[in-house]
C-alpha cells in the first residue's frame, strides 16, 4: 500500500473540513451541513479555525517530510502515536454511537460532523505511527 498517498487523501479530507464551515456560513455550497453542524461548541469558532489551521499545517508538513524521506524514523514515536490513534479513535467511536442513542440532546455528542473528521485525524496518527514502527 502507498501509505504516503494515504496521508495525503487523510490530509486533503481534514483540509475539506476546515473549509466546510464556513463556507456552510455563508451558504455557498448547496448541500453542507448547517455552520453549526460542523461544531460541537467546546471551543468559540475563531478558537477552533486556529486550531485546525495548526493541524492543516503540521499535516501537510510531515505528509511533505514523509514523501520526501526527510523523517527520522523512531519506533518509540511510532508506538505512541498508534497508542493515541487507537485511544483517540476509540473515544470518538464512542461519542458517535452515544450521539446517537442515549446523549443526543447533548450537542457535544450529537454533533456527527465534526466526530466524523475526529475520526480521520486518528487515522492519520495510526498511519503515521505504523510508518514510524516499521521504519524505524
Amino acid at each position: 500500500m502507498n501509505w504516503l498517498s494515504v496521508l495525503w487523501v487523510l490530509t486533503v479530507l481534514f483540509c475539506l473540513r476546515v473549509a466546510g464551515q464556513p463556507l456552510a456560513a455563508l451558504g455557498a455550497v448547496p448541500g453542507l451541513p448547517p455552520f453549526d453542524a460542523w461544531h460541537s461548541g467546546a471551543l468559540p469558532y475563531p478558537a477552533l479555525l486556529a486550531v485546525q489551521l495548526a493541524i492543516v499545517a503540521w499535516l501537510v508538513r510531515t505528509t511533505r517530510a514523509v514523501g520526501a524521506v526527510t523523517v527520522r524514523w523512531r519506533r518509540p514515536v511510532g508506538r505512541w502515536l498508534l497508542a493515541a490513534s487507537c485511544l483517540y479513535g476509540g473515544i470518538m467511536v464512542a461519542r458517535l454511537v452515544l450521539g446517537a442513542t442515549i446523549l443526543r440532546d447533548v450537542p457535544w455528542f450529537a454533533r456527527p460532523v465534526p466526530t466524523v473528521f475526529h475520526l480521520v485525524l486518528a487515522a492519520y496518527l495510526g498511519v503515521y505511527g505504523r510508518l514510524h514502527l516499521r521504519r524505524g
